[in-house]
């Protein structure tokens, strides 16, 4: 993983569940992520091994089962300072140490990120409050802790163990126990849920152990069975919180008749870049800088069959878009109250912006665009900014002049890879040939910003902001003068490394990109 930028963005809690959320649309087999926590050298609990679902097994010492590391029967931690209880107050052992501080675990620093070559906490890994900011939940802070509506300076109390308020808790949920005493329930009994202490990927709803500690952000968004406070949070536009409860868990998308089980954009992928197939909507699994992951890339423009949305707007194909009246696809929801529903296959023909097959390219995906087939003129699936094979409005030859500023498009392909981002009037529009989107300009997917500059959207919705955070009411607002989210919240773009280009967003050189990706025909991309 590469180390994060000395940017400080502020953290919201997020996370995954260890691949195959959704039945994929293609293969995933034999494709597996490098796990950089087992790099860190974290020891498992020392009184033995982890269990299946990543709670610690109890040993003769008196360890609590499902914490991580040994609440002792003298109340000592044993190292890996999970939080105990001593007079009903934590220790103050367990305060955190601020960046450029030696760590042994990520669970050391108030960043909740330790370097795992140097041995320093570094600034976190995506955006979180730090200690004393104002917070409302844990998972808006680095060490997954608010009382007293501040972020602790020490880090939440693992599932199992002793508490004296909710607000200490990872889960935030104390509850009295038979000794007179709190004791932490865990929000997501089959995994931990961000801030708990892990020795490896799969014990973590994220599938994220950094450095010892759940992390709160693989990707963008909030994985399913992670922990959220809002619907926002989530990857899948759902968040379920109990009655009385201040979080939740991310739930899965619903299933939608007349639409694919294809993963949405921002989920944990585990399989090879492709340019066409694979269980991600967008047919794109590829890295996220910050965390080092693969996750599945949002498309550029329009919405695909199968992604969720917000309203038949996203949706390629829909209303007064680019074939809709053809297509009829909708925002389909299973329920008419759920928050987000799932773009479906619409009728008669694969609209602009549909995932296609190129001519040269043999995969599971369709030929037949509602401009006319594929096998009549190739010209009509092309690849978008990501390299995505996207239906075209119309056959374009690219090696001629791209299409000029203002020319309405579906994606990023019918603009020869330049921005297709949201139009005022509705719809999407081509930017300006050889442009990039600056902060707080309109944007679809990070490919349209320049590079360094995340495009953050609302899960589902295809209008988004460069370098903006999401509202608690799903909109998108500028970001602050400081760089940091107000509220912590929503689908923040975490923090790259200094000068490094997003997967798709422009480049000269792949000294550009993040993480070693190839600089490809002018993109950050695989080929």
């Amino acid at each position: 993983m590469k180390r994060p930028s000395a940017t400080v963005f502020v953290l919201v809690a997020v996370a995954a569940a260890a691949g195959g959320l959704f039945a994929g649309c293609g293969s995933q087999e034999g494709i597996v992520i490098d796990d950089d926590a087992s790099a860190d050298g974290v020891s498992p609990p020392l009184d033995g091994a982890l269990d299946a679902t990543g709670g610690g097994e109890g040993g003769a010492d008196g360890a609590v089962d499902g914490g991580g590391g040994d609440a002792r029967v003298d109340g000592s931690l044993d190292g890996s300072r999970d939080a105990t209880i001593v007079d009903g107050s934590r220790v103050d052992s367990a305060v955190c140490t601020p960046t450029g501080g030696a760590c042994a675990t990520s669970v050391d620093c108030c960043t909740a990120n330790c370097d795992a070559t140097t041995r320093l906490c570094v600034p976190p890994v995506a955006a979180c409050k730090a200690p004393g900011e104002a917070c409302a939940t844990g998972i808006e802070c680095c060490t997954s802790a608010c009382n007293g509506g501040a972020c602790d300076a020490r880090p939440c109390v693992a599932d199992g163990l002793s508490c004296a308020t909710s607000g200490d808790c990872c889960g935030a949920n104390c509850q009295p126990d038979p000794l007179g005493g709190g004791k932490c329930e865990p929000l997501n009994p089959t995994c931990k849920t961000a801030g708990n202490p892990c020795g490896a990927d799969g014990e973590c709803c994220s599938a994220f152990c950094n450095g010892g500690v759940c992390s709160a952000r693989p990707s963008f968004c909030t994985q399913v069975g992670d922990a959220c406070a809002r619907d926002t949070d989530c990857c899948t536009g759902t968040c379920t919180i109990a009655a009385g409860a201040t979080l939740g868990v991310c739930g899965a998308v619903p299933s939608v008749p007349g639409s694919p089980n294809c993963s949405p954009a921002g989920t944990l992928c585990f399989e090879a870049s492709t340019t066409c197939g694979g269980s991600c909507c967008s047919r794109k699994c590829a890295v996220y800088a910050p965390s080092g992951r693969s996750i599945c890339q949002p498309a550029s423009g329009c919405r695909p069959t199968g992604e969720i949305c917000v309203g038949d707007g996203d949706c390629c194909g829909s209303g007064t878009l680019p074939d809709g009246t053809l297509a009829e696809v909708t925002c389909a929801r299973r329920n008419p109250s759920d928050p987000v529903g799932k773009c479906d296959n619409g009728k008669r023909c694969s609209p602009a912006g549909s995932i296609c097959k190129l001519a040269t390219t043999s995969c599971n995906a369709t030929d037949r665009c509602c401009s006319g087939t594929v096998q009549q003129n190739p010209l009509r699936c092309q690849q978008d900014a990501l390299g995505v094979p996207r239906c075209l409005i119309a056959p374009i030859d690219c090696t001629a002049a791209p299409p000029p500023a203002g020319t309405a498009c579906s994606s990023s392909a019918d603009c020869c890879g330049n921005p297709c981002t949201p139009s005022p009037a509705g719809g999407f529009v081509c930017g300006d040939p050889g442009s990039c989107v600056p902060v707080a300009g309109a944007c679809t997917t990070h490919a349209d910003c320049c590079p360094g500059t995340p495009c953050v959207f609302a899960p589902g919705s295809s209008s988004g902001a460069c370098g903006g955070v999401v509202l608690p009411d799903g909109g998108v607002g500028p970001t602050p003068d400081s760089g940091v989210p107000a509220d912590g919240g929503g689908a923040d773009g975490g923090t790259p490394p200094p000068g490094c280009a997003l997967y798709g967003q422009v480049c000269a050189a792949t000294a550009d990109c993040c993480d070693g990706v190839p600089c490809t025909s002018g993109r950050c991309r695989t080929p």
